[in-house]
């Protein structure tokens, strides 16, 4: 990324393009100066770090390098901040632990996962799945678990982590991913803006807490009177 991005092809009808932090506070307008450019395209979105682009004809890979070149891009002048969101987790025995299974019950290696776990700081990345599930990047190589070989019920507000992402379960459903505690905040609501509180591109780190806590912060949210913690970066 010698210029600050760099461009994927994902097939011949989509294109994403990648940037570097320091450009991420202007992806909107670059965004914008995209589709100015390229009237064949289909559908234009973006994540924090990257436009997506999707095509009604294949274009060369060129032919998109030299239109994408012609543009300035630059860093922004005054770097959005980054929220940095305190997300609570709850390892009592009463929600599903997948790492006992995992680690066929050594007290130790569970201990040793969790404290790495909560020492790392992760980025929200896109939601998916289904509503307010976000996808979150950072999880080291060593904390990586295979997804189940069959879905089990999972409980809202389980923290999972499925191969290289975490997740938090927004909803009761069925999930293959591996649970590790419980968070009692809702990650999304249907009844006013925003739906959901953690933006694309937002740090989380997750705060260790026990199960009568967790029952508080339950019984605050019921009665409007809890708000998520962050900082900014």
């Amino acid at each position: 990324m010698s210029k600050g991005y760099r461009v994927i092809q994902i097939s011949i009808l989509c294109y994403s393009i990648e940037f570097e932090q320091e450009f991420t506070g202007s992806i909107p307008l670059y965004k914008a100066a995209l589709l100015n450019h390229f009237p064949s395209v289909l559908e234009g979105t973006n994540t924090f770090n990257r436009i997506n682009l999707l095509f009604d004809q294949a274009p060369s890979y060129e032919a998109i390098i030299k239109a994408i070149e012609s543009i300035a891009f630059t860093k922004a002048s005054h770097p959005v901040p980054v929220k940095i969101w305190e997300v609570p987790i709850c390892f009592d025995t009463s929600f599903t632990n997948d790492l006992a299974t995992v680690y066929k019950g050594d007290d130790q290696k569970i201990e040793a996962y969790r404290d790495h776990f909560l020492a790392t700081t992760f980025t929200l990345e896109f939601y998916g799945f289904m509503p307010g599930f976000g996808y979150l990047s950072g999880l080291p190589k060593a904390l990586h678990l295979p997804r189940k070989n069959n879905p089990s019920a999972t409980l809202q507000g389980s923290v999972s982590v499925g191969g290289a992402q975490v997740g938090v379960y927004p909803q009761d459903s069925p999930g293959g991913w591996q649970c590790l505690g419980n968070c009692p905040i809702n990650w999304i609501n249907f009844i006013k803006e925003p739906y959901v509180f953690i933006a694309i591109g937002d740090k989380v780190r997750f705060v260790a807490i026990d199960l009568n806590t967790h029952q508080k912060i339950r019984s605050e949210i019921t009665m409007g009177q809890y708000q998520p913690k962050h900082t900014l970066r």
